[in-house]
C-alpha cells in the first residue's frame, strides 16, 4: 500500500527554506576566502579569521534558542518568521558594502535573523502532523533536501560573481535569495498550520500530552541527542573552515579535459574553483537522501531498521570514517608537505562519509525534537537543538585555529577521534534513549485545524495517493 501524501505545507516550507539557505550558503561559500584573501584591505580579518568565523557560526546557531522561546511565549510563529527574514535581508545587504562596520554590522544582523527564522521554521514541518504519524521522519528529510538544493547552488552562483564581480556581488545575491524566501512563505502560508498550544482545545494524548514523568525523560533523551550533536558539528563544521583551505592549498584542482572549457568553473588560474568545494556536500546529500530513505524502508519491512538514535550512533561513527579518509590523504600522500598537492579523491570520499553521516543525524534529529518536545515548549527545545548547533560551531573555530599549528594529518585524527567518543556517548545511553521515543501510528489522520478566532483559515487535510 502507498503511503499518504505529504500535506501541501511541507513544499511550501521545502522552497521557503531552499530560498533562505541558497542565502545562507552563498554567504557561506565565500566568508572565509574573503576573511583570508590578502587582497581584502582589512588585516584583522585575515588574522583573526579562524576565530571570526567561530563566533560567527557559533552565535548564528545559539540565537534560535531564544527566537524559538519568543515566538512560543509572544510573538507566533508567522511574525517571527518574517521578522527574522526581515534581519537576514538586512545583513546580506550590508555585506555588499566594503566597510569594516558594515561587515560586522551584517553579522550581527544575520544572527539576530537565524535566531528568529530558523527553530521556526523548522518548527512548522512538524506542526503540519499530527502526535506520532510515521512521516514525519520523511518529512524532515523531504526539507533537508530543500536545503541542500539551496545550498548546491549557491557556491555556483557565489563562485560566478565573485569571479567576475568581487566578494561583495556574492554577499549581494545572497540578499536577493533571501527575499525570494520571504515572498514565496508569504504568498502561500494559507497552505501553513500557525496555531501554537495557547490556542489548541486540550485534547489529552492527541496533541501529544504526556505524564509528567514520561515528559521528563523524553527531555533528558534531548539533551543526551544534544552533546551528541555539538561534537557532530564541531567536526562537520569544518566544511566551511577547513575544508576550502584544504581543497585550495592542497588539493590538485587541474579541471580534467572535458571540464577544460568550463569558465563559469574555473578561478583565474584555470582551476577548478575553491568555491565547487562547498557544493560537494549538498550534491550529496540531494543523490544520497532517496536512496539512504529506500535503504531504511527496505530494512523496516524486513523487521531489521534501527531506531533513530541507533542511526544517530552510526552517524558518528560515519564522520570518523571521513577525517580518516583525510588524514590517510595527509599522512601518506604528502599532504603535510607545504606544496604538495594530493588527489580530489581525498575530499569526494570524505565528503561521502560525512554527508551519510550528516543524513543519519541531522534531519532525523530535528524529527526527534517534534517528537519528544512538550508541545508548549517545541520551538524552545528546537531551539536548543540549534544552539547545541552553535556551540559545535564555536568548537569548529576553536579547533580550526590548530589547523595552522598542527600537522594537517594531526588536526584530521583529532576529529576522527572525537567523531568515536560521541558515537561512544551514544552507544551508552542508547537503551535509555530509545525508551523514551514515542509509538509511531500510521499516518491515517488529519493535521491540528486552526481555531475559527485565527488569521489562518485551517490547514488543508493530508490526502492519500
Amino acid at each position: 500500500m502507498a503511503l499518504p501524501r505529504h500535506p501541501p505545507g511541507l513544499y511550501v516550507l521545502f522552497f521557503t527554506e531552499m530560498w533562505e539557505r541558497f542565502s545562507f550558503y552563498c554567504m557561506a561559500a565565500v566568508f572565509m576566502l574573503y576573511m583570508k584573501d590578502q587582497d581584502n584591505g582589512h588585516p584583522f580579518l585575515q588574522q583573526h579569521a579562524s576565530i571570526i568565523y567561530g563566533w560567527y557560526v557559533g552565535t548564528v546557531y545559539f540565537t534560535p534558542f531564544f527566537g524559538g522561546m519568543l515566538a512560543d511565549q509572544k510573538l507566533g510563529y508567522r511574525w517571527a518568521i518574517v521578522l527574522g527574514a526581515a534581519f537576514m535581508g538586512l545583513g546580506h545587504l550590508l555585506l555588499a558594502f566594503d566597510p569594516l562596520p558594515f561587515f560586522f554590522g551584517g553579522l550581527i544582523a544575520l544572527v539576530i535573523g537565524n535566531g528568529f527564522f530558523k527553530p521556526n521554521i523548522s518548527t512548522l514541518v512538524g506542526k503540519l502532523y499530527q502526535p506520532g504519524d510515521s512521516r514525519l521522519d520523511s518529512a524532515y528529510i523531504i526539507f533537508y533536501m530543500g536545503i541542500n538544493i539551496g545550498a548546491f547552488a549557491s557556491p555556483l552562483v557565489a563562485q560566478y560573481l565573485r569571479n567576475r564581480y568581487g566578494f561583495h556581488a556574492a554577499f549581494g545575491a545572497a540578499g536577493i535569495g533571501m527575499a525570494i524566501s520571504i515572498v514565496i512563505f508569504l504568498a502561500f502560508q494559507r497552505w501553513l498550520v500557525f496555531t501554537d498550544y495557547r490556542h489548541q482545545a486540550p485534547q489529552g494524548a492527541a496533541d501529544g500530552v504526556v505524564p509528567p514523568e514520561v515528559q521528563r525523560e523524553r527531555h533528558i533523551a534531548l539533551l543526551i541527542i544534544f552533546v551528541i550533536v555539538a561534537l557532530f558539528w564541531m567536526a562537520f563544521k569544518q566544511n566551511g573552515n577547513t575544508f576550502p583551505l584544504w581543497a585550495k592549498d592542497s588539493t590538485d584542482r587541474t579541471p580534467p579535459g572535458w571540464l577544460a572549457d568550463a569558465t563559469f568553473l574555473l578561478d583565474k588560474q584555470g582551476k577548478l574553483a575553491t568555491e565547487l568545494s562547498s557544493s560537494i556536500n549538498p550534491f550529496y546529500v540531494i543523490a544520497f537522501s532517496p536512496l539512504l530513505v529506500l535503504f531504511w524502508q527496505r530494512l523496516r519491512r524486513s523487521g531489521l531498521d534501527p531506531s533513530t538514535p541507533a542511526k544517530v550512533a552510526l552517524g558518528m561513527v560515519l564522520t570518523a570514517l571521513a577525517f580518516f579518509i583525510l588524514y590517510t590523504g595527509a599522512a601518506w600522500a604528502g599532504g603535510d608537505q607545504a606544496g604538495v598537492l594530493v588527489s580530489p579523491g581525498y575530499l569526494l570520499g570524505a565528503y561521502a562519509a560525512i554527508t551519510l553521516g550528516e543524513l543519519c543525524l541531522s534531519p532525523l534529529g530535528l524529527s526527534l525534537v517534534s517528537k519528544l518536545a512538550a508541545p508548549q515548549q517545541r520551538s524552545a527545545w528546537m531551539g536548543g537543538w540549534f544552539a547545541a548547533t552553535a556551540v559545535g560551531g564555536y568548537l569548529s573555530g576553536i579547533i580550526g585555529v590548530f589547523w595552522e599549528r598542527w600537522p594537517h594529518s594531526q588536526f584530521f585524527a583529532f576529529l576522527a577521534a572525537s567523531s568515536l567518543v560521541a558515537a561512544g556517548i551514544m552507544c551508552v545511553f542508547l537503551k535509555r534513549v530509545r525508551a523514551a521515543m514515542p509509538v509511531e501510528k500510521d499516518a491515517t489522520a488529519k493535521p491540528p485545524e486552526e481555531p475559527a478566532d485565527q488569521e489562518q483559515p485551517s490547514a488543508v487535510p493530508v490526502s492519500s495517493s
